[in-house]
């Protein structure tokens, strides 16, 4: 049995192969490409889209592209990085690991990165650490006392902290050149490494380094402005691009958690980012959209029928329509089609399983699980369904394709019976669905939807 979706296998060369750039995002690619090309200045750009939106597939396939071209590139996960201290280091793991294989470059240019990045890394991490450490065995040690001996143990972290903070504060204003030398020289052997990559091949023009950081807005509030800074502060050099993948609107709460909430974090954050791109759908084609295609694409990953007369294939319909209206995600709808998978695994083709109910409950459900778990409880109203799915009531709604939505749930859960409804469930008589019509919710919601057995 197959609920989850296959990913796509995007290697480091594929870059927009049409069997697997589902949403025809290379005009988009090309446009970003044209950007970090002609832009001289250090630039960071942030591709703003909410998550699950394929921020990452789309970034992926541009690096595979940007390679195609000879572009030097990175492709950083914030996320997965975030239990790192100083992110200056993780950073520069990457500008080093990415000089390594850049096997036409001198092995002297990549020491030299090295040794310059160990040098700041250093710096950055030399106060930090020390108190760091400090203070993490005081707090061990003061773990163990007994609650009279917690003054003393808490005064000893204070006088500890302190003393260590005070003498990096003098190492740093004793030699105040030295400390700038080192970041310049950190600074100019970035910038330089495109410039050695492309004497290197023979290039006339140099193409950027392209340093791209993703699910920036999924990491540790403190670990993503570090990210921010040390890009700002360290790597802010000709020859160099950053690009983020982001949700502006998650990273400005990151903001607000390590500032406070009186912070204008949106002004914050234009220090750090020249040039904002709105990831979203504009396709005006219902056809064409993300969504619509990513359903294609998931139905015959996860075999679910195709044909939207019959009753799954009804609710795979129904999925896709509210789940357009109210701007779900690709993972939204990912999410939904897993349960569909399994609700079409555990349910015999002989039991009663109407399409629309089905779809509505999914999503449901995935958006909505206080209502969903008033369905399952039989208490759910129709007011309640029609305006968490975004569905007009019965002789009202302009969607035309949403219309046997309505009547469904107009027929299962309204008090009285509309008079064009009397009779809709006739053709479902073995299921005796006339004698309890409010029931077939809560028996879809229990013995389908959530059913593993």
């Amino acid at each position: 049995m197959k609920v989850y979706p296959t990913n796509l296998d995007i290697g480091d060369g594929d870059g927009f192969d049409p069997s697997k750039d589902l949403f025809g995002s290379m005009k988009l690619g090309e446009g970003l490409t044209n950007l970090v090309s002609r832009v001289e200045a250090p630039m960071v750009v942030a591709l703003d889209g909410v998550w699950g939106s394929g921020k990452s597939t789309f970034l992926r396939m541009w690096a595979g592209e940007l390679r195609k071209a000879e572009f030097p590139v990175i492709v950083f996960d914030a996320f997965e990085n975030d239990y790192v201290d100083e992110a200056f280091g993780a950073l520069a793991r990457e500008l080093v690991a990415l000089s390594e294989k850049m096997t036409s470059l001198p092995t002297k240019a990549t020491e030299s990165l090295k040794d310059r990045s160990i040098e700041l890394g250093g710096l950055l991490l030399r106060g930090a650490g020390r108190i760091a450490i400090n203070v993490g065995v005081r707090a061990a040690t003061a773990g163990l006392l007994a609650s009279s001996d917690l003054e003393i143990a808490q005064k000893d972290v204070e006088e500890e902290l302190s003393s260590v903070a005070e003498k990096y504060m003098e190492s740093l204003l004793a030699k105040p050149n030295e400390q700038k030398n080192t970041v310049e020289a950190f600074r100019g052997e970035l910038s330089e490494l495109p410039v050695k990559f492309a004497k290197a091949k023979g290039f006339d023009k140099v193409n950027p380094l392209v340093f791209i950081i993703d699910e920036l807005d999924r990491c540790r509030p403190i670990f993503a402005l570090s990210v921010l800074e040390r890009i700002k502060h360290f790597m802010s050099v000709p020859n160099v691009h950053f690009v983020l993948g982001v949700h502006m609107g998650q990273l400005e709460a990151s903001v607000r958690a390590v500032y406070g909430s009186d912070i204008d974090a949106q002004a914050y954050l234009q220090k750090f980012v020249n040039l904002g791109v709105a990831f979203v759908d504009t396709t005006s084609r219902p056809e064409s959209r993300r969504l619509a295609r990513y359903a294609e694409y998931l139905k015959k990953s996860l075999a679910i029928p195709q044909d939207n007369d019959s009753p799954l294939g009804a609710a795979s319909q129904a999925i896709v329509r509210v789940l357009e209206r109210r701007n779900g995600s690709l993972r939204a709808l990912e999410r939904a089609f897993t349960v569909l998978s399994v609700a079409i695994a555990f349910t015999p083709k002989n039991q009663l399983r109407l399409g629309p109910i089905i779809g509505g409950l999914i999503v449901l459900k995935i958006l909505e699980p206080r209502l969903f778990l008033k369905a399952k409880f039989g208490t759910l109203e129709l007011d309640e369904v029609l305006t968490a799915l975004e569905l007009a009531p019965l002789g009202k709604n302009a969607d035309r394709s949403a219309e046997w939505q309505v009547e469904w749930w107009t027929y299962c859960l309204s008090k009285e019976l509309p008079e064009e409804l009397k009779g809709h469930g006739q053709n479902l008589y073995q299921y005796h669905i006339d004698d309890d019509r409010a029931g077939v919710i809560a028996y879809t919601a229990n013995e389908i939807v959530d059913r593993l057995s």
